[in-house]
């Protein structure tokens, strides 16, 4: 019985010892889950030596939780890490074992993933480049790298922007080449190197740029600013000299076409063919011969629907109907509207000067007038802004001189914008004859091409009357007067008029008489006023029409009557004159011998072999033997040249030759001329031209294009 005992204390103590021995861990988790840190954490301190993994992670829970007095989140780290680091050593039994009490390697993760966040929340609150650089140096598996990386880069970003040199963006490169704003800071870094090497925006500087730093995207930058320094007076020769000097600048190109856009201001074949003797080195010479071509190539604005184009003079649609309106072209560039803006093409439809203006005016003399926000400029034929787009008022060259306004005085500009006489005047005009009329005060003034005063500010109103007198306005009366203001005539009459044939019509009291070249009144004030008698009473082949005593008649450059004022009406002076005696109109010689009978309700004088005469209210034309040439059928008859006479039925308009041919039928709504050559004739959407040298109608061809 005794030895029965021994064996039963010694199980008894077997089960009694050895759960002791092997239970710290497990009474260690057991206290944990109770809460009971203090038990808990004696027990994983004193099983570190054998069970390093799970008695760190158990350490590392006890010093996570903030529900205990052991709170610790740098010993949480530490022991969380040596949990990890040590689970491998684990055995397999082992690894089972723990799993049991909550312990395997995806709860240390998530354990070290819940320590790791809580060390953002600290870099978050201290907010700084060292906080979030600590941070994702030490928690590199975080679920907040992404995060901290972005917010360190854009904390160290802003600080690289406010220094904004090379040298902190190079930095900033270096130190974070994996950065999500490597991008945007590399091109900051080479914006500010351009800055940098070309701060003092010198020639030199460029050069040196384009010689330190190659491969950086801003040479192309470079490059432009060295075009604009060298070419900066847009002359011919600064475009030359950067073409010889800088063959490699990306601007070469461009810089040969202002050459040539330049030297054509005569565009004309004698001009292309010069501009290859002067520069045989030219690189787009194909294009010349396309110039040449298109030289040769006369085209005519047309319209379809509410858009125009171009056709050649066979109607052929050479550019289509795509702008809103189209001129004529003139020194091989033609005006043209697209989207509301203004623009100039070539004949081969190219842009040559961009869509972006208000306004614009014809070429003449290689430059144009532009306006853009109710202001004025002028460009070249290569659309440089020669005269900057800043004036108020700017006029064209003439003598070589512009006037112009851009505040509230005129000044004059001559072609390099270089201001030859100072803004001082409040109106300004064009030179003629080296001379140029202004406004100074409330007086005009003559000035020469200096800005001297040839005649002072002395009246209101001044004009030349011949090369050595004025006329000058005083309180509403006129007089002649020398240039240094001198009175020659006083101001005693109504009206002074232009001298021709040595003799100026005047008005004085109602009257009219005429006055020499020295302001002598030769033919007494002693005639009567009349419609239109500032035209009609001008002389004309040393004859003058005059009214006396309410009849009409004509006198010669001595006021001698040549022709008694009997007539109620008569024509302009002519070798046959129509006249009146107050039953019909007929046509007499210039010594008042009657040559064709007064059969016509109203008649003009002839004029190169025909006249205008109407009957039954209808108009027509004869010849000086009275032989109808165009039927006395129209509404109006009206001259349009020596060869060609516009005609119309109510509002409907055609043309008939001087030979009585009718050239154009009553199909047009306006006809008018453009040139010698050509009549334009619109009606409604249509717009037509009548070639003269052919008497052929011009009309677009349907389906040309």
């Amino acid at each position: 019985m005794r030895i029965k005992r021994h064996i039963f204390i010694f199980i008894l103590g077997l089960f009694v010892m050895n759960p002791a021995k092997a239970g710290k861990i497990e009474s260690a988790f057991a206290a944990l889950k109770e809460y009971n840190y203090f038990k808990a954490k004696g027990l994983f301190e004193k099983s570190l030596k054998k069970e390093l993994s799970p008695a760190s992670y158990g350490l590392a829970q006890i010093y996570y939780r903030n529900d205990n007095p052991f709170h610790s989140i740098d010993s949480a780290f530490k022991f969380v890490q040596i949990s990890e680091q040590n689970y491998s050593s684990l055995s397999e039994k082992k690894k089972t074992k723990y799993k049991t009490f909550g312990f395997d390697y995806l709860n240390i993760l998530e354990l070290r993933s819940k320590i790791s966040s809580e060390f953002y929340k600290l870099a978050l609150k201290e907010n700084t480049v060292l906080a979030y650089s600590s941070f994702i140096l030490k928690h590199p598996w975080s679920n907040e790298v992404f995060i901290a990386t972005h917010k360190r880069d854009s904390i160290a970003y802003s600080q690289v922007k406010d220094q904004n040199t090379a040298a902190a963006y190079q930095s900033f490169l270096q130190a974070y080449p994996e950065s999500q704003l490597i991008q945007q800071v590399q091109q900051d870094f080479y914006l500010a190197q351009y800055h940098e090497t070309t701060k003092p925006n010198t020639l030199v500087s460029y050069l040196d740029f384009l010689k330190k730093f190659p491969e950086n995207p801003y040479v192309g930058e470079a490059e432009n600013r060295i075009y604009e320094i060298v070419t900066e007076n847009n002359s011919i020769k600064s475009y030359y000299s950067f073409v010889t000097n800088y063959p490699k600048n990306r601007n070469v190109g461009e810089a040969w076409r202002k050459i040539y856009q330049i030297y054509m201001v005569d565009f004309s074949d004698q001009r292309i063919e010069q501009f290859k003797v002067d520069y045989p080195n030219y690189p787009y010479r194909d294009e010349l011969e396309i110039d040449m071509a298109y030289l040769q190539l006369k085209l005519l604005p047309f319209k379809q629907d509410v858009y125009y184009g171009f056709m050649d003079y066979q109607g052929k649609v050479v550019i289509p109907a795509v702008y809103e309106q189209l001129g004529f072209f003139k020194e091989g560039l033609a005006v043209a509207v697209k989207d509301g803006k203004y623009g100039f093409i070539d004949k081969g439809n190219r842009v040559v000067i961009p869509f972006e203006f208000d306004a614009a005016t014809d070429f003449d003399q290689g430059r144009a007038i532009v306006e853009k926000k109710e202001k004025q400029g002028m460009i070249d034929r290569t659309g440089v802004a020669i005269f900057p787009i800043s004036y108020n008022d700017l006029g064209n060259f003439s003598e070589g001189l512009v006037y112009a306004q851009k505040d509230s005085l005129y000044g004059y500009f001559d072609k390099n914008h270089a201001l030859r006489i100072p803004e001082k005047f409040e109106e300004a005009f064009p030179f003629n004859n080296g001379l140029a009329k202004v406004q100074i005060g409330e007086n005009q003034a003559f000035i020469d091409e200096f800005g001297s005063q040839i005649v002072p500010p002395g009246y209101e109103e001044i004009d030349f009357y011949n090369d050595s007198l004025l006329v000058f306005d005083e309180d509403g009366m006129k007089g002649l007067m020398r240039k240094n203001c001198r009175v020659v005539v006083s101001a005693e009459y109504d009206e002074i008029g232009k001298l021709a044939l040595n003799r100026a019509l005047v008005v004085k009291d109602d009257a009219i008489g005429y006055l020499d070249g020295t302001g002598k009144n030769v033919i007494p004030c002693t005639f009567e006023t009349f419609p239109n008698y500032t035209k009609r009473g001008q002389f004309i082949s040393n004859m003058a029409i005059v009214k006396s005593k309410g009849k009409f008649g004509v006198i010669d450059i001595n006021g001698k009557m040549i022709i008694p004022a009997v007539f109620e009406q008569i024509g302009d002076v002519s070798s046959l004159m129509a006249y009146t005696k107050g039953k019909g109109w007929g046509f007499m010689d210039l010594t008042g011998k009657q040559v064709l009978a007064n059969d016509y309700d109203y008649a003009e004088s002839f004029k190169d072999g025909l006249a205008i005469v109407e009957k039954l209210t209808l108009q027509g034309a004869i010849d000086p033997k009275g032989k109808v040439v165009i039927p006395l059928s129209f509404t109006t008859v009206d001259r349009i040249s020596k060869e060609y006479y516009l005609v119309s039925v109510g509002a409907k308009y055609g043309v008939y030759s001087s030979s009585g041919e009718m050239i154009v039928p009553l199909n047009y709504q306006q006809i008018r001329v453009m040139d010698k050559e050509i009549l334009v004739l619109t009606n409604q959407n249509e717009l037509h031209y009548l070639y003269l040298p052919e008497k052929r109608i011009i009309q677009p061809i349907k389906d040309s294009e």
